[in-house]
C-alpha cells in the first residue's frame, strides 16, 4: 500500500495535524494509503502548538506499537511515521518536525548577509549590489525580524528562508524515497508567513523535481496531490507590541488568493478551502512562551479534507479545477454533530463516540472493577493493578486520552464552539442531541451506564484469544463498542 506525506505548515498546520491523529486513534479510515508520514515545516521551535502535536504523535506511536491493530475499526489502525523511519539514508532527524537551517538566534538581516551586500571582492570590484533594493522589499523591522519565532505574518520572509527546504537532506531523502502510488498532501493558512509562503515554495519544489538531483523525479511530478488552504478562522488580542495584526488577515487573504488562481490551483489534484466569519480572539505570543491556541472545530473539519482525499480513487481527482469546501448545516454559534452534513456523520461520528466512551470509562469506572469479578477484565491475559500502573497504560495512553478530551473541551468553549459531546459519568447523554434508545411501547428512554458497556465489553471478549494485556483493553473498546453504541443509539 502506499503512504501519505502530510506537510503540516507553520501553527496552523500543527493543529490541524493534531486534529487528524485525534480523528486516526478514534478509528477513523483511511482508504488508498496504508501509512501517514507527517513533516511539521516550522521555525518557531518554541511554539506550543507544535510541542503539544508532537507529543501527541509520539504517544499515538507507542500505543500503536504496543496494541498492532489488525482490523478496520480498531483504535488508532492507521500507522503514523517519522520521515526517519520510511527513508534510506542518514541526515534525518528523529523528529516529526522538518529543522530549518539557519534561523536558531538569527535575524533575517543575519540570514540574507545584509552587510555583505555591496561589497568588494579581491579585485576591489562592488558585488552584491542588491542592499537598496532589499531596502525597498523589507522594512527596518522585517530585517530585524528573529528567526526562531517564525515569520510573524510575513511571506516575503517566508518564501525567502523555506526556499532552503528545496536543497535540505530531508526534502532529497522524501524525493528519492517517493514511491509511484504514494501521495502528498499539504496543509497550510494563507493569512500569515509561514504557511502563506510554505504551501507554493513546496508545491513548486515538489511538481519541479528533476532528474539527477533526485531518484524517480517523474514520481513526484506525477504524484497525486491535495492540499487544504485555511482562511482566517480566529484573530488576535489588542497588543502594541504585536508584529501581527489581524486587521491585515482578509487583505492578505484576498492577495493570496488571486495569486494561487494564477500559479498554484492548476498543480494540485484537489484543493480544500476553509475559514469562517465567528472568530475568537488568542493572546498574541510569539516569543520563547510559544503560541498555544485552544482548538478549534475548523482544524477537525480541515483535517477530514485529508481523510477525504485519501480516500479518494485516482481516477476520481479533478486537477484542483473546483474547490472543494466545508459546509455545516446551521449557523449556529454552537455546534454538535447534527449541523453537520450526513457524509461528515457518517466519517467520524460513531468513531469519536466510540473513543470519547473509551476515555470517560478509563477515568471514571476501571480503577474500581480491577481485581473484580468482570471477564472482559480477569480472563487471561487479566488486566490487573500492575497493567494500569504500567508505562503503556500511565505514561502512554493515559497521556493522550487527556490531550484528547483536552481537544474535546478546547472546542467546545471556542468561537465558533464545537459541542459534539456531555463529558461526564451520565452516558445517557453522552451524545449531544441523541437519546438512547426507547424502552418497551416506547414508553420512557433506556438509561446508558458503565454497566452497560462492561456487558457489551463481556460478549464481545467472550472466549477470544488476546495476546496481550494492551490488545485485550483496545481491542475490547475499539471492538466491543460497537454493540453498545447500537443498541443504545441506533438513531446515530
Amino acid at each position: 500500500m502506499s503512504k501519505l506525506f502530510i506537510f503540516a505548515i507553520g501553527g496552523t498546520g500543527s493543529r490541524v495535524m493534531k486534529a487528524l491523529t485525534m480523528l486516526l486513534a478514534s478509528g477513523v479510515k483511511l482508504n488508498n494509503v496504508s501509512e501517514i508520514v507527517p513533516i511539521i515545516v516550522d521555525p518557531h521551535k518554541a511554539n506550543l502548538d507544535l510541542k503539544r502535536t508532537e507529543d501527541i504523535l509520539n504517544n499515538y506511536k507507542k500505543i500503536r506499537d504496543s496494541f498492532k491493530p489488525t482490523e478496520d475499526g480498531d483504535f488508532f489502525h492507521t500507522e503514523i511515521k517519522k520521515l526517519k523511519e520510511v527513508v534510506k539514508g542518514d541526515g534525518i532527524e528523529d523528529t516529526y518536525a522538518f529543522q530549518l537551517k539557519g534561523v536558531s538566534d538569527e535575524t533575517f538581516k543575519d540570514y540574507i548577509d545584509f552587510n555583505t551586500l555591496g561589497a568588494a571582492n579581491d579585485n576591489g570590484e562592488l558585488y552584491g549590489q542588491n542592499k537598496d533594493l532589499i531596502n525597498l522589499l523589507y522594512s527596518e523591522k522585517q530585517l530585524n525580524t528573529n528567526m526562531d519565532i517564525g515569520f510573524v505574518g510575513n511571506p516575503n520572509i517566508g518564501s525567502v528562508v523555506l526556499n532552503q527546504f528545496r536543497d535540505s537532506d530531508a526534502f532529497r531523502h522524501f524525493a528519492s524515497n517517493f514511491g509511484k502510488d504514494d501521495r502528498v498532501f499539504i496543509i497550510s493558512s494563507i493569512f500569515g508567513g509561514t504557511g502563506a509562503a510554505g504551501f507554493p515554495i513546496l508545491l513548486k519544489n515538489i511538481r519541479g523535481a528533476e532528474a539527477g538531483v533526485v531518484e524517480n523525479p517523474e514520481f513526484l511530478r506525477n504524484a497525486k496531490i491535495g492540499a487544504i488552504t485555511v482562511q482566517p478562522y480566529f484573530g488576535l488580542e489588542p497588543n502594541e507590541e504585536k508584529m501581527v495584526d489581524k486587521a491585515t488577515f482578509y487583505s492578505k487573504t484576498k492577495a493570496a488568493l488571486q495569486y494561487y488562481s494564477r500559479g498554484v490551483n492548476k498543480s494540485v489534484d484537489r484543493l480544500y478551502y476553509i475559514g469562517d466569519e465567528v472568530i475568537s480572539n488568542f493572546k498574541y505570543d510569539p516569543g520563547n512562551n510559544g503560541q498555544k491556541n485552544d482548538a478549534h472545530f475548523i482544524e477537525m473539519a480541515a483535517a477530514t479534507s485529508i481523510i477525504d482525499f485519501a480516500n479518494t480513487p485516482d481516477k476520481d481527482f479533478d486537477g484542483g479545477q473546483n474547490g472543494r469546501r466545508f459546509m455545516i448545516k446551521n449557523n449556529l454559534d454552537e455546534l454538535n454533530f447534527d449541523n453537520l452534513t450526513e457524509r461528515t456523520k457518517f466519517i467520524i461520528g460513531t468513531a469519536l463516540a466510540k473513543y470519547t466512551t473509551f476515555c470517560l470509562y478509563l477515568e471514571h469506572s476501571l480503577d474500581g472493577k480491577i481485581g473484580g469479578t468482570l471477564p472482559w477484565i480477569k480472563d487471561t491475559p487479566a488486566l490487573d493493578r500492575s497493567f494500569i500502573q504500567g508505562s503503556f497504560f500511565h505514561s502512554y495512553l493515559k497521556a493522550f486520552n487527556q490531550s484528547y478530551i483536552d481537544w474535546l473541551n478546547e472546542m467546545g468553549k471556542n468561537k465558533r464552539a464545537f459541542k459534539p459531546f456531555n463529558l461526564g459519568t451520565d452516558l445517557t447523554h453522552l451524545i449531544v442531541g441523541q437519546e438512547p434508545k426507547k424502552g418497551f411501547f416506547g414508553l420512557g428512554a433506556t438509561k446508558a451506564t458503565f454497566d452497560d458497556v462492561d456487558e457489551a465489553l463481556n460478549k464481545y471478549t467472550n472466549g477470544k484469544p488476546f495476546p496481550s494485556q494492551e490488545v485485550r483493553l483496545l481491542k475490547a473498546f475499539s471492538k466491543g463498542l460497537d454493540k453498545f453504541m447500537s443498541s443504545k443509539f441506533p438513531n446515530f
